[in-house]
């Protein structure tokens, strides 16, 4: 499997875990939405900080984990060939 960087290259920096700490308040309480899809992240809910699609220096805000983590499945999947799972019986 590809490396995919350092963890400061994916995004994870000091002012990732700054902004994270700001929020997490907030976002623990169930007082936030998600940034892509817009509904509420429960109190206790798994959750991430969300960057942009298309620039990881910039963050969007709190996302449900299960949709930044489903974002990022898709996203590898348009990255080369579909992999064939199957097997020859």
């Amino acid at each position: 499997m590809p490396s995919q960087g350092t963890r400061k290259e994916r995004g994870y920096d000091y002012k990732h875990e700054k902004l994270r700490k700001q929020l997490a308040p907030d976002v623990e309480a169930g007082r936030k939405n998600c940034w892509r899809c817009g509904e509420r992240i429960l109190a206790g809910e798994p959750w991430d900080l969300g960057h942009s699609d298309e620039d990881r220096t910039k963050y969007m805000g709190p996302e449900h984990q299960r949709c930044n983590r489903a974002t990022a499945g898709r996203q590898t999947q348009f990255n080369g060939p579909p992999v064939d799972t199957s097997r020859d019986w």
